[in-house]
């Protein structure tokens, strides 16, 4: 949504420089720049346009008045002293009207040209959804280079180089409905969360899977397990455990998906079902090693190893909620 006060952070797109100005410090100039209620959310000292000399390149956020909106401010010092100019951003995703809050920020290599960009992460709202942008300059014109053209529901992004190529990659989490079936899929309630990673091919930023990192890991197969069982699909739920320490004692006389089968139906499904009956679980904080779900009447904790494939599932256990 286009704004027209010019009093606002956003100032004209155009992101025309202001005429410089001597001063004797850096940052009494940047201080005088920001706009009443705004607070600086990441400082970049780097040479983004290769040029030879390093611009101080600093998110902003204005929060009063409400509603709050973002900018980049770009400060370089030449011979006439310091000046600077605002790089707005030009798109929000998914239709917003109000701008984004700078969530996460990132200097890095992107598309492998030996320069630095600059990578940004809006939040937008209580449900924590980001959107990615990607700032490079064109000479000394900074320009969005790149936009996420969507939101990641309770989203986190970082930079790194995960393959070691001199490339970074943008890697991305974020919370998915999985397991609504079971689990209680509140906006505050953890939710299972998937992985992937933006990486450059050349042209553009294409997509990649990536698996989450732990504790999430642990938790999106405690909630896919719940599911299973729920869904009477044995087999997946067999494939996603360790047997005998999963049935105990009686798993080493028998760790077939026959006595596996019977072990859910007599011990596990009458708690879940007259649990889900009467609502879903709420999932609480996850761990490494166990994941806690209550339900309207029980409570279950599910247990959790490494193995050299992942994690496995090593036990469950039921206990009544007391009233």
């Amino acid at each position: 949504m286009e704004r027209k006060n010019p009093d606002k952070i956003d100032k004209p797109k155009s992101t025309k420089k202001r005429k410089a100005c001597k001063s004797p410090r850096m940052s009494q100039y940047v201080l005088s720049q920001l706009p009443e209620g705004a607070v600086v959310d990441f400082i970049f000292y780097e040479d983004f346009d290769n040029d030879g000399k390093k611009e101080a390149v600093i998110g902003v956020t204005r929060f009063a008045p409400f509603p709050p909106d973002s900018a980049v401010l770009i400060v370089r010092e030449g011979k006439d002293g310091i000046g600077h100019e605002w790089f707005m951003f030009s798109e929000s995703a998914n239709g917003n009207e109000q701008a984004g809050v700078i969530d996460n920020a990132a200097a890095a290599d992107t598309d492998g040209d030996g320069l630095k960009e600059l990578v940004v992460s809006r939040v937008y709202g209580h449900r924590h959804e980001i959107d990615i942008t990607v700032i490079d300059w064109d000479g000394v014109n900074p320009y969005q280079a790149w936009h996420s053209r969507r939101t990641f529901f309770h989203g986190s992004m970082e930079v790194a180089d995960l393959d070691n190529d001199g490339t970074a990659e943008i890697i991305v989490e974020f919370g998915t409905e999985e397991g609504h079936e079971v689990i209680s899929a509140e906006e505050t309630c953890y939710h299972v969360r998937k992985g992937m990673v933006y990486k450059w091919d050349g042209s553009s930023f294409c997509t990649h899977a990536r698996s989450v990192g732990m504790p999430y890991a642990s938790f999106n197969m405690a909630v896919c397990f719940l599911k299973a069982i729920w869904q009477r699909d044995y087999e997946r739920a067999y494939s996603m455990v360790m047997i005998p320490p999963f049935s105990g004692l009686a798993g080493l006389d028998d760790p077939g998906l026959t006595a596996f089968k019977d072990y859910i139906v007599k011990k596990v499904m009458p708690a879940l079902s007259r649990n889900i009956e009467r609502g879903k679980l709420v999932p609480a904080e996850p761990y490494d090693t166990c994941c806690h779900f209550s339900g309207p009447e029980d409570d279950f904790t599910i247990e959790l190893s490494r193995t050299g494939s992942g994690v496995k599932i090593s036990g469950l256990m039921i206990s009544r909620r007391r009233v």
